[in-house]
């Protein structure tokens, strides 16, 4: 009994660190910052469902893996189903899509039917193989460039599939082991799969490939604004508007249900049933929303942890809409991005003269400025962001819009950026 509660306890850690690392790493996927909020989306939406997944992992003997050095479209077979793939992704097409992977849930063929409206068409796709757990299967970083309806350049994104053959001898994608999949960890995955990607995602070449997709989507979002309106702003709004979309079908769905009624399993299958789908705490009546505001300056976290990712910082005094709350910590809109925030530093009380204050700190969208010192410009509202470059005194930035979290979006030399509002005065 003991040796099997340590196996539970490291199956356990292993999932999770699966997870945070398709989390942290989440802008290789997807065209970088659209799949960051993906995640934060779906992690918070269906929960990763840890504890679930490991009582149904399939017991399997431990398989002692070497490193594998990658072969770049060395294998058609999986080049051509790859291909096909995102030909049906790319117009919707969830017919095709079912007969490549499985399985393909409800929810996420709606979030497919979402997304392909704002994409044109998937280019340069480059296939990188290295072998699953057997001979009949592989694993593969998909290295692309995704085209979007009405922007012109198109934004570098990695992907990553497990392949597998059936017993005709053509393959299909595992769809337990994509990174939508991975986010919610609701099904049951082989321990020694899940071991074997784990080893893959921490491979020498996978992390230099990654870095380098990394480099160039960020050189991308530099050179074409509506490229970045489009991934940091539009996709992210139009998504948490489908989950929202999406939780109220489903309580409306359980509502239809009267408590006594048995629903037959073949008709709802237990990974999309209401119940598994909707956490207690996304439901509509925790979701009443109400200003805030921040008693102190506060960090924002993706999620209900202080070792969560760090998506930014707010200013004392800062108004923000709470959505809902998880134990002691508040479920906040930061920047259309689902954040939290320890609820003891909230209050729903609004400071003195906050308004006044914010909007005497605002800047008029348009405005070029002369900076009078030299400043870092960063990729986002934090002083722990990346560097898009260094302005120096003399220089112009043009005000894009001033945020109360104390910073200003600026244009310069063709690039976008945020500037402490306080340094443009």
């Amino acid at each position: 009994m003991a040796s099997t509660n340590q196996d539970n306890k490291s199956n356990n850690i292993d999932i999770q660190k699966m997870v945070e690392f398709v989390k942290k790493n989440a802008r290789y996927f997807v065209a970088g910052a659209l799949f960051v909020v993906l995640l934060l989306i779906l992690v918070k939406f269906t929960g990763n469902g840890i504890g679930n997944a490991d009582d149904n992992n399939v017991a399997v003997t431990e398989t002692v893996v070497t490193e594998e050095a990658y072969e770049e479209n060395a294998v058609p077979a999986v080049n051509e189903l790859i291909n096909s793939y995102f030909t049906a992704y790319a117009s919707g097409d969830l017919v095709t899509l079912q007969t490549l992977a499985t399985p393909i849930t409800q929810n996420e063929q709606s979030y497919i039917t979402l997304i392909s409206q704002y994409i044109e068409q998937y280019q340069d796709i480059n296939c990188y193989t290295k072998s699953g757990l057997d001979s009949n299967s592989y694993m593969v970083n998909v290295s692309l460039n995704v085209k979007f309806m009405g922007v012109e350049t198109p934004a570098p994104g990695l992907y990553f599939f497990y392949v597998r053959t059936n017993d005709d001898g053509s393959l299909y994608i595992d769809n337990l082991y994509s990174e939508y999949n991975l986010s919610r960890q609701e099904s049951a995955l082989d321990t020694s799969i899940r071991n074997l990607i784990t080893n893959f995602y921490n491979s020498d070449d996978v992390i230099e490939l990654q870095n380098d997709i990394q480099q160039k989507y960020e050189a991308a979002l530099s050179t074409d604004e509506n490229l970045l309106n489009l991934c940091a702003t539009t996709i992210p709004n139009a998504i948490t508007e489908w989950r929202n979309t999406i939780v109220a079908d489903a309580t409306e769905s359980t509502e239809e249900v009267p408590a006594t009624e048995e629903v037959p399993a073949t008709e709802t299958p237990a990974e999309e049933t209401p119940t598994d789908e909707i956490p207690a705490e996304e439901t509509p009546a925790e979701q009443t929303t109400e200003t805030v505001y921040t008693i102190d300056k506060v960090n924002v976290r993706s999620g209900a942890d202080t070792s969560a990712d760090k998506l930014g910082s707010v200013e004392k005094g800062t108004a923000l809409t709470r959505t809902g709350t998880e134990g002691d910590w508040s479920i906040v809109d930061y920047n259309g991005t689902t954040g939290y925030i320890k609820s003891e530093f909230l209050s729903a009380a609004a400071p003195e003269n906050v308004s006044e204050t914010a909007a005497s700190e605002a800047l008029t969208e348009g405005t070029t400025i002369m900076l009078s010192n030299t400043t870092n410009i960063r990729s986002s509202m934090s002083e722990t962001a990346d560097k898009v470059g260094v302005a120096y005194a003399g220089e112009k930035v043009t005000v894009v819009m001033s945020y109360a979290e104390g910073w200003t979006k600026v244009t310069w030399k063709n690039k976008t950026g945020y500037i402490k509002t306080d340094l443009l005065k």
